[in-house]
C-alpha cells in the first residue's frame, strides 16, 4: 500500500467534504487486464487480482472489495487495507452500494470509470478529478504502450467487415465501441503489445456505411480495399463524430454501460444529444459471442497448439522430477511459456498460474516463487492459455500430481470436480437454457458431499480469454445458444493443501439427435490424470465417456495414461 498516496488523496477528500475516492481498477479503455504500469488501484493497494473494487476514505482507509477468488490472496497482499470478501453469488458492485450506503458525494476520474458505476450509486454526487493534476500529487506516472498490430486472414471469417456491419445496424444508426475485444473483432485487426490481450488501444464507431477506428496505432492499420474501414488519429475523435453526424443524419447511438467511461458518455451526449444517445446493455457481447464458422476453424486450429504446449510442458515437468531434478514454480511457469512459444503463440492469454501443492488454492495464484520447490505427491495446477495469429485465446486447466502417490482426500476431490466436468459435457439442454442451470449441474456432486468452489463454473472466450455472452454461474439468465464458445471448469480449493480445477472450452452445437436442444463439444483434447480419479464414485455413463475422451486425447499423442500407475476400468 501507498500509504502516502492515499493520505494525500484523503486530505484533499476532507478539503472538499468528499467522503470517498473511487479507486479505478481499469484504464481508459475498461480493460480487464490492465497492464500493471497502468493500474492505478495496483500502484496504491498493491492488489494484483485481475477484479476488485477499491475506496479511498476520506478517513484515510483503503477499502477492497474482492469476489471468492481473491479472498485469500486479498490478504495476502493487502494486510493493511480493510478487505471487503463479497460472498459469491454477490456482485462487487453491489457490495460498494451497501458498504457506502444511499448517498453522499465521490469523487472519479472519468476517463477510467465506468458509467455504469455511476448509475449503480443513483443518489451519490460525483465529483470528476483531474486525472494529470491527481497523478502528479500521488506520484503516479502511467506507462505507455504502443506495438505491433496485424491483420487476421479473412478464412477465419464467413463474412466481410462490410457483411459484418452491416446486418447489426439499420440507417441512422450507430453504436460506441468503447471495449477492446470488440474494437478488435469488428475491425478484423490484433495487437501483440498489451499483456495478455490481443487487442490495440482505441475506439470505435460503427455506422450502416463504415467503421471508424481512432487510434495511436492508426499507421499500422491500413483501411479496407472497399473504404469501409476508415482510421484516424486517436486525438480526431470529436471532430470526426461531429461531422458524421451530419453527413449521416445519426438519429441514435448505441452505448453500453459496461463498457463506456463516464468521460466518452459525456463526449456522445454532447456531440448527438443525449435524447438521442441509447442505452444498450450487451450490445458488444451479443454481437460477437456467436461465431460463425470461420471463426470456429480458428479456435479449433488455436487449441490443437496450444494442447501439444499445455501437454509438452506437463511432460517435461514429470519428467525432470521423476529424473531427480529440482523445479520450482517459476521454473515450471517459465517452462510452460517457453512450450507456447515453441507452437507459435503470440503472446499468454492470461498470467500463467502455477501452482505446486497449497498455492493451488489460492484460485487466480499469480505470484510463483523460485523459492517453492516441488514437493513429492503434492498436486499441481496448471491454468494457462495463449493467442496466435488466427486472433482467439485459448484457456485450459489441468490438475496433476507429476511425481509420487496421490493422497486418498484428493483423489475423492478431484473425482468429484471431474464429475461435474463430465456431466456438462455429456449434457444435452434446450436452446436457450439458462447458464445458472449448468452451473448448478457442475457442482451437484461436489455439493452432495457437502463441497463447492467459489467461482463461476464457465466464461465466454473469444478475442480475450474473458469473454461476455456466455455465463456459467449461480445467478446466470444468460441462455446458451449454438456457436458460443467458452470454459467449463469446476474446481475445489482447500486451503494449505492444494487446488483442484478442470477445464475445458466449449463449442456449443446443435444436438443432432434432438435439434431443439445443444450440446457441447470440446475444443480441448488433453488426458485427465488417471491416478487422481477414483472410479467408484463415477456413474456408468460417466465412465463411458471418459474412457471414449481419453481415447481421443491418446489418438492425439495427448494422455498422460503412461505415467500412472492405475487404468480405466
Amino acid at each position: 500500500m501507498k500509504k502516502e498516496a492515499i493520505n494525500s488523496i484523503a486530505n484533499t477528500l476532507n478539503d472538499t467534504n468528499t467522503d470517498y475516492f473511487y479507486v479505478s481498477s481499469f484504464d481508459h479503455f475498461l480493460c480487464e487486464y490492465v497492464p500493471t504500469g497502468d493500474s492505478l488501484r495496483i500502484f496504491i493497494s498493491g492488489f494484483t487480482g485481475s477484479v476488485a473494487e477499491c475506496l479511498i476514505s476520506k478517513k484515510g482507509d483503503l477499502i477492497l472489495f474482492v469476489d471468492g477468488r481473491y479472498h485469500e490472496q486479498a490478504d495476502i497482499e493487502c494486510p493493511e487495507a480493510v478487505v471487503v470478501k463479497v460472498p459469491f453469488g454477490t456482485s462487487l458492485s453491489s457490495a460498494v452500494q451497501e458498504f457506502v450506503g444511499e448517498k453522499g458525494r465521490m469523487s472519479i476520474l472519468p476517463k477510467r470509470t465506468p458509467k455504469v458505476f455511476m448509475e449503480l450509486l443513483k443518489g451519490w454526487d460525483f465529483e470528476d478529478r483531474d486525472e494529470v493534476e491527481l497523478f502528479s500529487q500521488i506520484s503516479f506516472q502511467p506507462e505507455g504502450f504502443k506495438g505491433d498490430v496485424f491483420k487476421v486472414d479473412e478464412s477465419f471469417s464467413s463474412c466481410s467487415l462490410k457483411e459484418r456491419v452491416q446486418g447489426l445496424l439499420n440507417d441512422g444508426e450507430a453504436a460506441f465501441i468503447n471495449a477492446l475485444d470488440t474494437l478488435a473483432w469488428i475491425s478484423g485487426y490484433r495487437g501483440t503489445y498489451l499483456p495478455y490481450q490481443g487487442t490495440f488501444r482505441g475506439l470505435g464507431f460503427a455506422t450502416k456505411s463504415g467503421i471508424h477506428l481512432f487510434t495511436q496505432d492508426h499507421e499500422l492499420i491500413e483501411p479496407d480495399k472497399d473504404d469501409f474501414l476508415k482510421v484516424y488519429p486517436a486525438e480526431k475523435i470529436s471532430d470526426v463524430l461531429s461531422s458524421l453526424k451530419n453527413q449521416e443524419k445519426i438519429n441514435r447511438v448505441w452505448w453500453d454501460p459496461n463498457f463506456t467511461t463516464a468521460f466518452n458518455y459525456n463526449l456522445l451526449a454532447s456531440i448527438f444529444d443525449e435524447e438521442n444517445v441509447e442505452k444498450h446493455q450487451g450490445f458488444h457481447a451479443s454481437w460477437q459471442a456467436l461465431k460463425d464458422k470461420g471463426e470456429i476453424k480458428a479456435f479449433e486450429s488455436s487449441f490443437e497448439k496450444s494442447d501439444e504446449a499445455i501437454y509438452n510442458g506437463l511432460c517435461r515437468l514429470i519428467e525432470k522430477l521423476r529424473g531427480a531434478e529440482e523445479v520450482s514454480e517459476l521454473e515450471f511457469k517459465e517452462m510452460m511459456e517457453e512450450s507456447y512459444k515453441e507452437q507459435g503463440a503470440l503472446l499468454q492469454s492470461f498470467r500463467t498460474i502455477a501452482g505446486f501443492g497449497p498455492s493451488g488454492s489460492i484460485i487466480h495464484y499469480g505470484s510463483p516463487s523460485q523459492e517453492k520447490k516441488y514437493k513429492e505427491s503434492d498436486m499441481v495446477l496448471c491454468d494457462s492459455g495463449a493467442i496466435y495469429a488466427e486472433g482467439f485465446a485459448t484457456d485450459c486447466t489441468r490438475t496433476i500430481v507429476p511425481m509420487g502417490s496421490p493422497r486418498e482426500q484428493e483423489k475423492k476431490w478431484y473425482t468429484l470436480v471431474l464429475k461435474g466436468l463430465l456431466k456438462i459435457m455429456m449434457v444435452s439442454v434446450p436452446k436457450g437454457t439458462e447458464g445458472k442451470k449448468l452451473d448448478s449441474l457442475a457442482r451437484e456432486s461436489l455439493k452432495a458431499h457437502g463441497l463447492n468452489y467459489g467461482h463461476g463454473t464457465g466464461h465466454g472466450v473469444g478475442v480475450n480469454v474473458h469473454e461476455a455472452g456466455f455465463s456459467l454461474r449461480p445467478e446466470s439468465t444468460t441462455p446458451i445458444h449454438v456457436g458460443q464458445v467458452g470454459s467449463m471448469e469446476p474446481g475445489f480449493y482447500a486451503p494449505g493443501v492444494g487446488g483442484i480445477r478442470l477445464e475445458n472450452i466449449m463449442v456449443v452445437e446443435e444436438d443432432s439427435n434432438n435439434r431443439k436442444n445443444v450440446t457441447f463439444r470440446s475444443l480441448v483434447h488433453i488426458g485427465f490424470w488417471i491416478d487422481l480419479i477414483d472410479f467408484s464414485l463415477l456413474e456408468k455413463e460417466e465412465l463411458s465417456f471418459l474412457k471414449a475422451y481419453e481415447v481421443e486425447c491418446a489418438k492425439r499423442g495427448r494422455s498422460f495414461a503412461k505415467f500412472c500407475s492405475s487404468q480405466i476400468p
